[in-house]
């Protein structure tokens, strides 16, 4: 069976596809499209605003009429009153100066300190030696029988070292991080 030409479906009345659906509802139906996505989604970033306005009542006779005064956002003018020599307040902000901490809160990247033999506020220079977690994890592969170099990779790995702590200052050991 082959569908009905065109001619034909158009002869029939169409069935609605749902249940309540009439003709009427259709002949009602906003005859609009629907907007496009950049309509719908674009948004103005800077609406237009409109500017404050004091009433005629509150504005002092030494300014003109069409001046428009917001008293919020007027530096040196307080509810819209006006004074022939007006002060600025300044403020000055700054930022809060950095804290050192104590030496023993230190481990193995460079940390902000006073440091104890000098007394300058100095971030500490760190180099790294073998420790004790390095010698005994090399000790414990070689008596696995990983003698051929391999026993000696704890010894070059940073997270087995132990991290000495100086002053760039003055050069002298603040603190040992040990593993």
């Amino acid at each position: 069976m082959e569908p009905p030409s065109y001619e034909e479906a158009n002869r029939h009345p169409s069935i609605p596809s749902r249940v309540g659906l009439n003709n009427e509802n259709l002949a009602s139906a906003p005859s609009t499209p629907p907007p496009t996505y950049r309509e719908a989604v674009h948004q103005d970033p800077f609406p237009v605003l409109t500017p404050p306005s004091v009433p005629a009542a509150e504005v002092p006779p030494s300014q003109p009429a069409e001046v428009t005064v917001h008293p919020l956002t007027q530096i040196g003018r307080r509810g819209g009153a006006s004074s022939s020599r007006q002060t600025q307040s300044v403020v000055v902000v700054s930022q809060p100066q950095p804290v050192p901490i104590v030496p023993t809160s230190l481990i193995d990247a460079p940390g902000l300190i006073r440091c104890p033999h000098c007394q300058h506020l100095v971030t500490t220079k760190v180099t790294y030696k073998p420790g004790c977690a390095a010698w005994c994890s090399c000790t414990l592969l070689a008596l696995m029988g990983l003698i051929c170099g391999i026993c000696l990779i704890p010894l070059m790995l940073r997270r087995m070292q132990d991290a000495h702590h100086y002053c760039p200052d003055c050069e002298k050991k603040v603190y040992v991080y040990k593993r």
